[in-house]
């Protein structure tokens, strides 16, 4: 994501999923699943001029809108739930699929450590050990690979703008020419 010319994502819309948010602040929507993500403050943002979404229901904050979380066996199609276990970008890809998105454009999705061994692009410290990384990544891919057939059935597009990602679900194209 840092080499991409974001600037490009003014006037779409745009999900930011935790941290990534850094990248795009005026993101429509922050989603995330992971109460531990929330709760450290060096991590959530101070201030969100979008909607900030969530499945974890231990979050107490009133101007959270709250999702109830179901397995990723397909992407859900009722409003109050989204489908997920592994990744909140299973999640984000469900909000979009249920405000009517017709393509999706995934962003940082690389499914593997960065060259410079980093999980993810914001450089913030990521608080848990990373150890299961390996099998979270397996894991993740294997979320994907399950919704990927509800949301073609729905008529969603899907496309990973990252042609070096090891996610292999979606065509990969340069983010350029996703737009």
């Amino acid at each position: 994501m840092l080499d991409l010319d974001l600037s490009l994502l003014t006037g779409r819309r745009v999900i930011a999923i935790k941290s990534s948010w850094l990248h795009w602040p005026a993101a429509d929507i922050l989603f995330f699943a992971d109460g531990r993500w929330w709760r450290d403050g060096n991590l959530r943002p101070q201030a969100f001029a979008g909607q900030v979404v969530t499945t974890a229901q231990e979050i107490g904050d009133p101007g959270i809108f709250k999702l109830k979380k179901i397995h990723p066996h397909a992407l859900s199609t009722d409003p109050g739930s989204v489908a997920l276990a592994r990744t909140s970008t299973t999640g984000g890809i469900n909000i979009a699929a249920l405000k009517g998105a017709a393509k999706i454009v995934l962003l940082g999705v690389d499914g593997k450590l960065g060259a410079d061994g980093q999980r993810h692009s914001h450089g913030l410290k990521w608080p848990w050990p990373k150890g299961g990384q390996p099998q979270a990544f397996a894991d993740q891919l294997a979320e994907y690979r399950a919704i990927a057939p509800s949301a073609a059935a729905m008529g969603i597009e899907i496309v990973n703008a990252n042609p070096d990602s090891a996610v292999n679900v979606w065509p990969r194209l340069r983010f350029e020419d996703c737009l």
